[in-house]
């Protein structure tokens, strides 16, 4: 996690919330390990006072044979007493090779763990030669005084000054009920003191079913971590919530249904010590608004790209936790990391000037780092050195055209979007991007003279040895229309028309579950085919020969809902709001599932970023997915790559083209924003003239809408729930009118129109 770029008050600013500001320390005591028992300390011998022929001792492995888990790694010592019956024995320490100081300490600390209560003992303490001056003894505070427990014993060592010591040599415990039984030792250590620390900000803020806290890191030495405790009152007790020290600085906290209020603070460890605790802080839901979930989606997905992008070039990783390697970046999911940076600039997520400067610092590893193939990128490259990684096996080691569009279409719209005529910064990604979109040689991965066939991989060892042809329909559309927007290395408008919708079982024209679908595989295929291409290109009123992409992909979306709850294959949690199929990493590997390849995986990301197709039923499904999973969904990255009910599997992490389309889907139906900034690119309406795409609303097809069109469409006005053509409007113009699809044209058309107007 890029701490140095992290704005903890960002991080939970969520609508509806409480927040809340504690400190904690970021300083440290050092802290000198003397014994941990561990079988690699072999110049340490541990014997017993030869007086107690009742003690036996050995070291043994954490959580074995009665033992408790160890303090400080994996072992720890412990002492036997048979018949001991004077309630009284000493073990001796010396080190062969390893001394120790006590000037500059302040404490000798070690772990007790008396596992009855007849082993507590009454007294401990150190009586040892080398000690004096001023003694030879030193008595011990802060005893044990519950069995079953680990408690850290505290010896004033701050009076003496001597150095140089390899003994201890007699570690006293007396005065003890009971005459046989089991005590382990475990983490003796010096403690050096330092100056108080300093506070640092937190910030905590509570939701329905979870609470989230962050903090600032700590700088100390050996720092361990971190350790979050809540309790229900503000005065305890309180209980330790996670496992190992936290090494991130932000935790979350699943309360589970009613959101109980709670008391929370942060602890820092070093050296196996916890420093002074954070102020208590209450944590109490005051509810979670519909917008309020959907800032917390986007800003986690967000998080994805801004806190796990590759330190070293910027660019989106692979995956995480999800196997693969952490310096393998690709080129598609940046592209849609690019795009959800906009949907981040805009609502403040982190600032303009931080997110243009990580934009840039993308721009410039991919146009001066990363080797390109006729101005293409490869799907996989090194984040640190730059060299292609090849994907598909060993002949894929080129160009990919396909991941090359979606990083176009980033490219694109930072491109429009970071627009201050002055911020250097800004000027050189508008700069670099331009060069980078021109630099792109469409027009070779034709393969053939003159074909209007593009193909996905060139080799510049294999040429186009995997002969992958891009035809639809699939997630690939953006390929296309880029290639004819090119203003450099143009394909011609006939590839879009016969290269990509010209292939057999593009158009559909079948009705599932009563919907109908004109374009696309049987049941729609993986959801995935109608958002990696609309991040940025907006579908709205538009359609070709073929269809309204819009209302393709909508009715896709509703086909898999459908499919969901019918349920033909009885998997569980298919349901109204379990429902979206896509590709994703599933308990068995890894698949394109859809209607008609399904295993019972459920993906977040199908229905997430069907936000803007399917409003209502896609809030309601990730509401779902947040009241059932929580944050067993919803990490800090955003949604868990898939879930399966049946087989009670998570995924344990992300991959960046599931993560990708979420923010900026939910943003075009929240605003339109990552469609306008897209669609701004003056290359891009030509293009849609010249395929053969057009508004609905422009009747006379001539590429613009104006007052030509807007007297067609005042004939159609009819007023609400006028579902009849008036005289003048003809059937097909009634139904391009109706822009909001309601059955009727009235104000509410209007008012769209309004917006696509434009004056030729």
């Amino acid at each position: 996690m890029n701490t140095s770029t992290r704005h903890p008050a960002r991080l939970v600013l969520l609508v509806g919330c409480v927040l809340a500001i504690f400190t904690t320390f970021a300083r440290a005591d050092i802290f000198t390990p003397l014994a941990s028992y561990e079988p690699s300390e072999t110049d340490l011998s541990v014997t017993p006072n030869a007086g107690d022929a009742g003690l036996s001792l050995s070291i043994v492995a954490s959580g074995t044979g009665g033992a408790p888990t160890a303090t400080d790694g994996g072992f720890m010592l412990r002492l036997d007493l048979v018949n001991e019956l004077d309630g009284k024995f000493e073990i001796r320490h010396n080190w062969s090779s390893t001394t120790y100081d006590l000037d500059g300490n302040d404490e000798l600390l070690v772990d007790v763990y008396a596992a009855t209560p007849s082993m507590i003992p009454g007294i401990m303490g150190v009586w040892s030669p080398s000690w004096n001056p001023p003694d030879n003894w030193q008595q011990a505070t802060s005893l044990p005084i519950t069995a079953g427990v680990w408690t850290t014993v505290s010896l004033d060592v701050s009076n003496r000054s001597q150095t140089g010591l390899n003994d201890i040599f007699a570690f006293v415990f007396e005065n003890l009920a009971g005459s046989s039984g089991t005590i382990f030792v475990d983490n003796m250590r010096l403690r050096n003191p330092q100056d108080p620390p300093q506070p640092s900000e937190l910030a905590l803020v509570a939701f329905e079913k979870h609470v989230d806290l962050a903090w600032n890191a700590s700088d100390e030495p050996g720092l361990d971590g971190y350790n979050v405790y809540r309790g229900d009152n503000v005065g305890g007790p309180f209980v330790k919530l996670n496992g190992p020290p936290l090494t991130t600085t932000s935790y979350r906290n699943n309360v589970g249904p009613g959101a109980p209020t709670g008391y929370y603070y942060v602890a820092t460890q070093v050296g196996g010590n916890e420093l002074a605790n954070s102020t208590v802080v209450e944590a109490a839901y005051n509810g979670l608004t519909d917008d309020a979930l959907l800032d917390l989606i986007q800003e986690s997905h967000f998080r994805y790209f801004w806190e796990f992008g590759h330190p070293n070039c910027g660019l989106a990783r692979e995956g995480i936790n999800m196997g693969h390697s952490l310096n393998t970046v690709t080129t598609g999911g940046t592209g849609m990391g690019l795009i959800t940076f906009i949907v981040g600039a805009e609502r403040g997520y982190e600032t303009r000037a931080d997110i243009a400067a990580r934009v840039l610092q993308i721009l410039t590893f991919l146009e001066d780092t990363t080797p390109r193939y006729h101005g293409a990128w490869s799907h996989h490259y090194n984040g640190i050195t730059g060299a292609t990684i090849a994907f598909a096996g060993a002949m894929d080691n080129g160009g990919d055209l396909v991941e090359t569009a979606f990083l176009v279409e980033g490219i694109l719209s930072v491109r429009q979007y970071f627009d201050d005529p002055v911020d250097p910064v800004e000027v050189e990604i508008r700069s670099r991007a331009t060069s980078m979109w021109e630099g792109v040689e469409w027009d070779w991965y034709r393969r053939f003279p003159g074909s209007n066939i593009l193909y996905w991989h060139w080799s510049p060892d294999f040429d186009f040895a995997l002969n992958h042809q891009v035809r639809g329909y699939n997630e690939a559309m953006m390929v296309y229309l880029l290639a004819v927007a090119s203003p450099t290395h143009p394909m011609p408008a006939a590839a879009y028309t016969s290269g990509w919708a010209g292939v057999g079982g593009y158009d559909n024209g079948n009705t599932f579950y009563g919907i109908t679908q004109d374009v696309g595989p049987i049941g729609g295929g993986p959801l995935f085919f109608t958002h990696y291409s609309n991040l940025g290109f907006d579908p709205q009123y538009k359609r070709d020969s073929h269809t309204n992409y819009f209302e393709n992909a909508r009715n896709i979306s509703l086909l898999h809902r459908e499919y969901a709850i019918d349920n033909p294959n009885d998997f569980v949690g298919y349901n109204a709001f379990g429902w979206g199929l896509t590709a994703s990493f599933d308990p068995f590997g890894y698949s394109a599932h859809s209607p008609t390849n399904d295993n019972g995986t459920i993906s977040p990301t199908a229905a997430a970023s069907a936000t803007p197709y399917t409003p209502e039923e896609s809030l309601a499904t990730m509401r779902y997915f947040y009241d059932t999973y929580g944050s067993s969904l919803l990490g800090p990255a955003g949604f868990y790559d898939a879930y399966h009910p049946g087989e009670n599997w998570i995924a344990p992490g992300y991959i960046a083209i599931d993560q990708g389309p979420i923010a900026p889907m939910i943003e075009n139906y929240r605003t339109g924003l990552c469609w306008r900034v897209f669609m701004s690119n003056p290359e891009i309406r030509p293009m849609m003239t010249a395929i053969g795409m057009y508004f609905e609303v422009d009747f006379d097809t001539d590429g613009d809408i104006d007052g030509d069109d807007y007297a067609v469409f005042a004939e159609c006005i009819g007023g609400p729930n006028t579902t009849t053509p008036p005289a003048g409007c003809s059937a097909g113009e009634f139904a391009d009118s109706d822009l909001d699809n309601d059955g009727d044209v009235d104000l509410y058309d209007a008012v769209t129109f309004i917006t696509l107007y434009d004056t030729p």
